[in-house]
């Protein structure tokens, strides 16, 4: 808030220390600029034509697609039918992973039956779905009333314990 006050000539005037924190202001917005401008500009270098080709090719209903430098590789991260992913792709147009994040209602019946006999009186918190070259596993995060329980499962629906952790929300 500026207060004016009125010198003899009944111009309004910005009191002395008005005056420096418009300027700090002006300074502060100028440098948020600045800075959201270079990041802007620094941010990735263009994806090739061929990583790009196989990212058409392999994801045609992406949405939401953003791009980053992976060293020798890009990844992308985007929506799929409703499902966040992300993808690694090499310079040579050669896809080495798919991170897809979603509920259990897009689990592998196999999977979900085991999970549910294994591991009853638990809910599937989320799941986070990687496939390589050496096939697709499952990290599946459980909770109940005291801990959040992290499980590995593989395609054919054998689980395996990794960690189980105290809930510090309860």
């Amino acid at each position: 808030m500026y207060v004016c006050v009125t010198n003899n000539n009944n111009y309004p005037r910005l009191q002395a220390g008005q005056k420096n924190n418009k300027m700090k202001n002006l300074i502060l917005s100028a440098a948020v600029i600045l800075s959201v401008t270079f990041h802007a500009g620094a941010a990735v270098k263009p994806v090739n034509d061929k990583a790009q080709q196989t990212f058409n090719l392999l994801f045609k209903d992406a949405t939401n697609v953003k791009w980053t430098d992976a060293g020798n590789n890009y990844e992308a991260f985007f929506n799929s039918e409703g499902i966040k992913t992300r993808v690694t792709i090499d310079a040579k147009g050669n896809l080495l992973q798919t991170i897809r994040y979603y509920n259990e209602s897009y689990l592998p019946a196999n999977v979900l039956y085991n999970i549910k006999n294994d591991y009853k009186g638990k809910d599937i918190f989320g799941v986070t779905e990687v496939t390589d070259k050496s096939g697709v596993s499952y990290r599946i995060v459980l909770k109940d009333d005291k801990y959040y329980t992290h499980i590995k499962a593989n395609n054919s629906g054998d689980t395996e314990l990794v960690a189980k952790h105290k809930r510090g929300d309860k």
